[in-house]
């Protein structure tokens, strides 16, 4: 019975919360960078067409690698309790909430573009750090330290 998550184990989903943000990043990525070609493309502009739908495509390919990079060193030290739906399911959850707040960053918000960039994965690691402890069965009634039975004294 897991009885608590480590630091190093909550470090790790931390981690994994921003390979979520990666891997939740390609297809948005990929799919900007197609409309965007379009949308230049059809106003004349085909230079920046290319540039668009080349630049969002191969920051779709360098998100792809990050992703890979991060899970295949942080999957590792996550241990076990990852591997069960509620870990996956909250992972990418914290990760589709700190992409949205990027893209609010970056599109809407005028922020510095460092802010932009660093804050919603850091937020998504502290949000994963600190919600790894409820994961992995730890609230559920299984994985609740059992009671000893009572003996009742015969008299």
């Amino acid at each position: 019975m897991i009885g608590h998550i480590d630091l190093i184990g909550r470090a790790a989903y931390g981690v994994l919360c921003i390979a979520g943000m990666a891997a939740l990043s390609v297809p948005a990525l990929l799919v900007a960078g197609v409309v965007g070609g379009i949308v230049f493309g059809v106003r004349g502009d085909v230079g920046k067409a290319l540039v668009v739908g080349l630049g969002t495509w191969g920051a779709a390919a360098a998100a792809g690698v990050l992703f890979v990079a991060l899970v295949y060193t942080a999957w590792p030290l996550a241990a076990d309790w990852i591997t069960e739906w509620p870990g996956y399911a909250t992972g990418f959850a914290i990760a589709g909430v700190a992409l949205a707040l990027m893209a609010l960053l970056l599109v809407t918000i005028p922020a510095p573009l460092y802010v932009a960039l660093i804050a919603p994965p850091l937020g998504s690691f502290a949000v994963g750090f600190g919600v790894a402890g409820w994961l992995g069965g730890l609230r559920a009634p299984g994985a609740q330290p059992r009671e000893r039975p009572r003996v009742l004294r015969r008299r």
